[in-house]
């Protein structure tokens, strides 16, 4: 079995790297925070054209018809940008909860487009069971998605109520009026949580790779004692140990974008668990390693560092952070012994 990216996969990575660097240039993801939403609005306007939104959406109802691990081939390269755009919430986790669990099929059609949609979760982070309350990665007029009590997803209009003050200023969180949902216990519902634990793995990866790449650059131009910092065993073994991460988690999150679509449930859960729990803490530790490594100019706001650790503490955090994957392998172990 060939364990890579097909050529029409290296290349939908190649086209994605293109866009995302002429878009996502240090400087505009700087200004991003406080453009207004000019830069996400322009960005996913961009992406849609391109049919990278509805990559999970059917060719039918006007979207790419792709996989997942596509989507997560797109995910990747625009965490490895910082891109302040909400991929993840909207072109995985809630495709995925539209197409899979039975939502409406104009709002499918609607997000390949390019309408906004943001994937209702509670006040943790996590997949709601009884209330939804926060609207994840949120833009001006979106709409809400999230499991109604009926096992099928709905579609909310949302009032707009105060924005969270959180870590991430990219990728925006909504408190929004109370929205009742349903237990996600169906295998569609659990096929849907195990995509959006992978997508964010893919991004989480991205995160993690776009700071390795910047400290071995770095560390190959800044000079100490007249030769570049890199040459240092000290810096050496920090950057190792950086791409053992990143390789570790790119190589699981690829094993699980398939098994979420073709494995049965249980297996799918498992991987997509596995992706998330170690994707999660990884991309944290390679962010703030690059950081140490870049020095004084790391952490300071004119560096776009810290926007990068930023986000990802946020997808560190969302859909149920790594506890809830780390429960359900806990379960499966017990289940299994």
């Amino acid at each position: 079995m060939r364990f890579a990216l097909s050529e029409d996969q290296v290349f939908l990575q190649q086209t994605t790297a293109e866009v995302a660097a002429h878009l996502f240039a240090d400087s505009a993801v700087r200004s991003a925070a406080s453009d207004g939403g000019a830069l996400r609005a322009d960005a996913w306007k961009k992406l849609t054209e391109l049919d990278l939104v509805g990559m999970l959406v059917p060719e039918d109802q006007g979207g790419a018809g792709g996989s997942v691990t596509d989507a997560c081939v797109v995910a990747e390269v625009l965490g490895r940008f910082i891109a302040p755009v909400p991929y993840v919430a909207t072109a995985i986790a809630t495709a995925s909860l539209l197409r899979l669990a039975g939502g409406p099929a104009e709002s499918l059609a609607d997000l390949a487009g390019g309408t906004a949609y943001a994937p209702l979760l509670d006040a943790r982070l996590d997949i709601p069971v009884a209330e939804a309350t926060i609207a994840f990665d949120w833009t001006r007029g979106a709409w809400g998605v999230a499991l109604g009590a009926d096992g099928r997803a709905a579609v909310h209009a949302l009032a707009e109520d105060a924005v969270v003050d959180d870590i991430d200023p990219l990728h925006p969180l909504r408190r929004v009026r109370p929205v009742p949902t349903g237990a996600p216990d169906s295998e569609a519902a659990r096929r849907c949580r195990a995509i959006a634990w992978t997508g964010t793995a893919a991004f989480l990866t991205g995160l993690a790779d776009g700071a390795l790449r910047q400290a071995v650059d770095y560390a190959g131009q800044r000079e100490q004692y007249g030769q570049p910092i890199g040459s240092f065993q000290a810096v050496q073994h920090l950057c190792s140990d950086m791409l053992v991460d990143v390789e570790t988690a790119r190589s699981v999150t690829y094993g699980a974008s398939w098994a979420v679509e073709h494995a049965p449930i249980d297996e799918a859960e498992r991987l997509a668990a596995s992706a998330k729990a170690y994707a999660g803490p990884a991309s944290l530790r390679v962010c703030e390693t690059g950081i140490q490594v870049l020095g004084g100019i790391g952490v300071t706001q004119e560096h776009e560092a810290h926007l990068r650790l930023r986000s990802a503490h946020l997808h560190d955090s969302a859909f149920g952070g790594t506890d809830a994957p780390l429960a359900l392998l806990a379960r499966r172990a017990i289940e299994n012994g």
